[in-house]
């Protein structure tokens, strides 16, 4: 979370080889070797998790321009974004077929079940990209009930469950070492990638920090896609 509004240029080469240069492909079987490990800073190997594991996509073939974005459910300034500018900016961009947009979830942990929550979209994403984006949607709108409860356990279950997911296989994901494995693997992914605030994007490889204004991140947006 960072409150001033600095936009950086900066391309850090291993993320934009795989997130922006690349297109999604299916996520690989468990029998595959994945990607290669990703590093913290501390040089601890990271899981060994697939790379589409990490990250969920809105995008049409026409589009020319890519935004990561990196994400902490449980940031107010990411909640106030999504909930307020990104709807604007998906019927604007996204689904004009300008802009791909890639969302990385992640925990900077700093904020109260964080990690359950990241747990919970993961999980739902397992069994569908579509119910993904509507917990997605949920957990950011509903910020202030599941973040003040001392176990969200169970309201978790209910947002996936409202979002299409079958319950029982949420609650095995949800308690399974993958899904913790997944928040490891994304936040080393986020720190080599000089990700250190929420919401922090990359516009075709231009690192932009903070929750812009709406207007701001419009005109970013206007002059990447002309």
């Amino acid at each position: 979370m960072n409150a001033q509004h600095i936009v950086r240029l900066l391309v850090p080469a291993g993320l934009f080889l795989v997130l922006v240069a690349s297109p999604r492909t299916p996520a690989q079987g468990a029998g595959d070797a994945g990607p290669t490990p990703l590093v913290s800073p501390e040089n601890q190997p990271a899981p060994d998790v697939p790379l589409t594991e990490l990250y969920h996509e809105l995008t049409a073939e026409s589009s020319q321009v890519t935004v990561v974005e990196f994400s902490d459910f449980g940031c107010p300034y990411c909640g106030g974004f999504e909930n307020q500018s990104f709807p604007v900016l998906r019927k604007q961009f996204v689904e004009t077929g300008k802009v791909t947009w890639r969302f990385v979830p992640f925990v900077l942990g700093m904020f109260p079940n964080g990690s359950e929550a990241m747990r919970a979209a993961g999980c739902v994403a397992e069994q569908s990209e579509a119910g993904f984006w509507k917990i997605h949607d949920t957990l950011f709108s509903r910020q202030d009930e599941w973040k003040g409860v001392r176990s969200p356990d169970d309201l978790f279950h209910n947002y996936a469950v409202t979002a299409g997911a079958d319950g029982a296989k949420f609650d095995e994901c949800y308690h399974s070492a993958r899904a913790a494995d997944r928040e490891a693997a994304a936040n080393a992914l986020a720190n080599r990638s000089g990700v250190h605030s929420t919401p922090t994007f990359f516009v075709n490889g231009k690192m932009v920090q903070g929750a812009l204004p709406l207007a701001q991140f419009q005109a970013i947006l206007r002059d990447a896609t002309k």
